[in-house]
């Protein structure tokens, strides 16, 4: 029997639920899983954070390397919001067409709504601190509401649909207006990536919510990696300038 608190619910309304209804394979009606319980069953020993991170400078490298290659390609270096400033540059000022752009843009990824439609039950749950690393926890959380969309119950498609579903992923980060086309092809290729972790650890244990944490940690690392790369290179850069 499903419960206000034990069932991960799609959206109900909006642009994302349009989306999700048009081009994501058949809701699986995947288990809740929260912050803090990803923590915990870490700490339990099911996987090791530090193999993790492993993992996650391989798909970090090779999301890189996909990234160069499709640049070869003529548009791909283009962003949405690019594409927009470009359109209003028509008519515009450059710098207006570029905050006109920024502004519009924003404003969409906004009103698309939510991955998920969680329940209040389920919104006390993810208040639980994870961790005692404030950033961490915010990345896991937001990890961990990508996997639920993404790959949780993905162990009920067929790879078809595991490759559709990946695909809509790296698609969500080109509607993020400032990824370019080539980093949300790429992100298709990483999601596929995550995905084989949940059914890896699906396989091996046959529980929905190990496998749901496992991705989502791998996911958590590979953003951290990601982010604290891109701050070393703003940083180095801005050394350069001084």
């Amino acid at each position: 029997m499903y419960t206000d608190i034990t069932v991960v619910h799609r959206p109900k309304k909006g642009v994302m639920a349009w989306l999700f209804r048009r081009a994501m394979p058949q809701d699986t009606r995947p288990t809740f899983v929260w912050s803090r319980l990803v923590a915990e069953i870490e700490n339990a020993g099911y996987f090791s954070r530090w193999k993790f991170s492993i993992l996650a400078v391989g798909l970090i490298i090779m999301t890189i390397a996909t990234i160069k290659m499709l640049l070869f390609v003529p548009g791909l270096n283009q962003s949405a919001v690019s594409l927009l400033t470009r359109g209003l540059e028509t008519f515009l000022p450059t710098r207006w067409a570029t905050a006109t752009a920024w502004t519009v843009g924003m404003a969409g990824v906004f009103l698309m709504g939510d991955l998920t439609n969680y329940t209040p039950s389920q919104k006390i749950l993810h208040k639980i601190k994870a961790t005692r690393y404030e950033v961490y926890n915010t990345i896991l959380f937001l990890a961990l509401l990508e996997e639920q969309a993404f790959r949780s119950g993905s162990e009920r498609w067929n790879w078809r649909e595991r490759v559709r579903a990946s695909v809509c992923f790296g698609l969500l980060h080109i509607m993020n207006i400032w990824y370019s086309f080539a980093a949300g092809i790429a992100l298709s290729v990483t999601g596929f990536g995550f995905l084989l972790v949940y059914l890896w650890y699906y396989r091996k244990y046959r529980i929905q919510i190990i496998a749901t944490a496992a991705a989502a940690t791998v996911h958590a690392l590979y953003n951290a990696i990601a982010l604290s790369l891109i701050a070393v290179v703003l940083a180095i850069d801005i050394a350069k300038l001084l």
